[in-house]
């Protein structure tokens, strides 16, 4: 130890004890020493605080930017069709082509894609007028209120549907209605048909009116009782069709519920005709009468021919299917043969 250090040591041996502060003075600097400390964690708790929330908000900025820029681009679904009937599987198509299976889906909005599977089908309402009805086994995207792209299957549109069918209009400018396809477009000029595509070919069969196909290699008119096939580049085949038959069958399934409710005999037997093809004979001027006396009640939600055999079991009419016609006769001019 050096001298200075022996010096410091004798003078703290002599000297007298520090006094201890009051009990008063204690507590108090002991309260504003907690004080600060607590200021100074406040501080620290506010600004993470502050922190998080301008995350947040700014997360929140980000949704409502993105929906902004989805509303000034016109990414807003527009309705185009309601369903009305449906069965069997039917599917919406992902933009990864994973099929959803449809469920609870009353309407059908631009850009989806609808797949349907084997023994199904679904009819539509579509937007402006017009029935459309949709095989099984078909895939069909919705791309206008104008317009539908048929990728492949068989699809059936009714421009001007039966009166009874009150939620189903005529529209006002159907004819600007087409299908798209891959060997070129269909257009109609007020009418019934078919439209059938697949990799190779393109059949347009036509029930009622005309139908144009138009494309890089056509520029082909169908008109009613014909069938238009479409191969490549090669010239159209004409051949004619019957306006009912197998090949029409399936659309009955998907047709329309019918408002019958005060509506004549005559009226329903007409709404079957449309749906059917079937042209209505009536075989004496009393059973013709006694179709446009008979009023129903209520609403048809079966297939046409379901309905026919259901509806006039209660009226004083016999009725039967011969070849392309249904012929109708008075129960009482039958009697009497």
């Amino acid at each position: 130890m050096n001298t200075s250090d022996k010096a410091v040591e004798s003078l703290l041996e002599h000297a007298v004890p520090r006094p201890e502060p009051p009990r008063e003075d204690e507590q108090v600097i002991r309260e504003a020493v907690q004080a600060e400390w607590q200021a100074i964690s406040g501080k620290r708790r506010a600004r993470t605080r502050l922190a998080r929330f301008a995350i947040a908000a700014s997360l929140l900025l980000a949704v409502i930017a993105s929906l902004n820029v989805l509303r000034d681009s016109g990414i807003v679904p527009v309705q185009v069709a309601t369903i009305s009937k449906s069965h069997g599987s039917i599917y919406l198509l992902g933009e990864q082509s994973e099929l959803h299976k449809l469920s609870d889906l009353s309407a059908i909005t631009v850009g989806q894609k609808v797949v349907t599977g084997p023994d199904s089908g679904i009819g539509l309402e579509w937007g402006s007028g017009g029935s459309l009805r949709i095989d099984a086994e078909t895939r069909v995207e919705f791309i206008s209120a104008e317009a539908i792209y048929l990728r492949s299957g068989r699809i059936y549109f009714d421009s001007t549907p039966s009166e009874l069918i009150a939620s189903v209009s005529s529209g006002s400018d159907l004819t600007k209605f087409r299908i798209e396809t891959d060997h070129g477009a269909v257009a109609h000029f007020g009418t019934q048909y078919m439209t059938e595509t697949s990799s190779e070919t393109l059949v347009v069969t036509v029930r009622e009116g005309k139908v144009s196909i138009y494309g890089n290699y056509h520029d082909e008119t169908a008109l009613e009782g014909q069938r238009m096939e479409v191969v490549g580049y090669t010239r159209a085949s004409v051949v004619n069709f019957p306006r009912h038959g197998s090949a029409w069958n399936w659309i009955e399934q998907t047709a329309p519920i019918a408002d019958v409710d005060g509506r004549s005999v005559d009226e329903f037997l007409n709404w079957v005709s449309r749906e059917t093809g079937l042209r209505i004979v009536y075989e004496s001027p009393e059973a013709e009468q006694k179709a446009s006396s008979g009023i129903l009640r209520g609403k048809v939600d079966m297939d046409p021919r379901s309905a026919l055999a259901f509806r006039m079991m209660g009226e004083d009419l016999n009725w039967h299917i011969d070849g392309g016609t249904i012929k109708v006769s008075s129960i009482d001019e039958n009697s009497g043969r």
